[in-house]
């Protein structure tokens, strides 16, 4: 993976390294696929956010690929999890928050063959 695609985070979890998109726009096919694409959406005071792993580049949703779990985290505290099974699930997610402007919300995902992945939007 390339250096300003994707990181490994210091503080990795138990599960192993984090892979940090920063550039999705200049990544490949791959991280693309993996990456929890992050999107805000102002309503009517609240916020919509949705994830959605495979935005561009599709995942595989079969029982040896898929994508296990989304977690979404706010300023830094997990505030949602959803668990996927490799059937009749599409890796995508939403949910309505209150945020502040200027939080960081970060969308975490769990791939059963290529680990965690992260993608981060300021709102």
């Amino acid at each position: 993976m390339s250096d300003t695609t994707a990181t490994q985070s210091a503080n990795a979890p138990v599960l192993g390294p984090v892979n940090v998109v920063t550039d999705y726009a200049g990544s490949d096919e791959f991280v693309r696929k993996h990456t929890p694409f992050v999107e805000v959406i102002d309503a009517g005071g609240k916020k919509m956010v949705s994830v959605r792993v495979g935005k561009d580049v599709p995942h595989p949703n079969v029982p040896d690929h898929y994508i296990t779990w989304i977690e979404l985290q706010v300023g830094g505290a997990p505030i949602a999890r959803f668990d996927l099974s490799p059937v009749a699930t599409d890796p995508s997610v939403g949910i309505y928050v209150n945020v502040d402007p200027g939080t960081t919300v970060t969308a975490m995902e769990h791939c059963n063959l290529h680990g965690l992945w992260t993608y981060s939007v300021t709102v």
